[in-house]
């Protein structure tokens, strides 16, 4: 079985994944990295060079051959994945998905914190470089609250479960995604 991990950015998807990995002894694949590694470049030169669009193809395309290729493999996705119905189609046939939920406030700090080699948060914070941290946090948490009322019922619409990790507690987490 495919345990496929999905969510907003920063929501701890990769994090949560490498925990599940090392308990179940599965093997966990990161679709980002995945798609890093077939195209020779980081996510950030990938959205530079080539654009987004160019991007969510070739993530249709390495979902699919993943899935193909994989039964038994804990799948972290990017935050985007599922926006793409074929992707969302894929998720639920194929795999058994958890929806890894996480406060806006939360996650706007994460994603000021990990900002690096996350071109979607560059971008938000080029034009506001002169802000104050607090300036910044708050245009991440408004970001993130726009985008996850967009999300959110594709997220729970591929998912099997939702799991709340604005408390990082990785054993509570893994409890939750391994229950039932």
């Amino acid at each position: 079985m495919i345990i496929a991990l999905c969510g907003f950015m920063t929501s701890g998807k990769t994090l949560a994944g490498e925990a599940l990995s090392k308990k179940t002894g599965k093997r966990l694949i990161d679709l980002d990295q995945y798609i890093e590694q077939k195209e020779g470049l980081k996510m950030e030169d990938i959205f530079k060079e080539k654009g987004e669009p160019y991007f969510r193809k070739k993530e249709e395309e390495c979902l699919k051959q993943i899935v193909e290729k994989e039964d038994d493999i804990i799948l972290s996705l990017g935050g985007g994945t599922p926006m793409n119905p074929n992707c969302s189609a894929v998720l639920k046939e194929k795999t058994r998905c958890i929806f890894l939920t996480c406060s806006p406030k939360v996650l706007a700090a994460r994603m000021l914190l990990l900002q690096d080699g996350r071109p979607l948060v560059k971008n938000l914070l080029a034009n506001h470089k002169s802000s104050t941290p607090e300036e910044k946090l708050q245009i991440l948490e408004q970001w993130a609250k726009e985008k996850l009322q967009e999300r959110e019922p594709i997220y729970k619409a591929c998912s099997v479960k939702t799991v709340d990790t604005s408390d990082w507690n990785i054993e509570k987490i893994l409890k939750q995604i391994l229950r039932g």
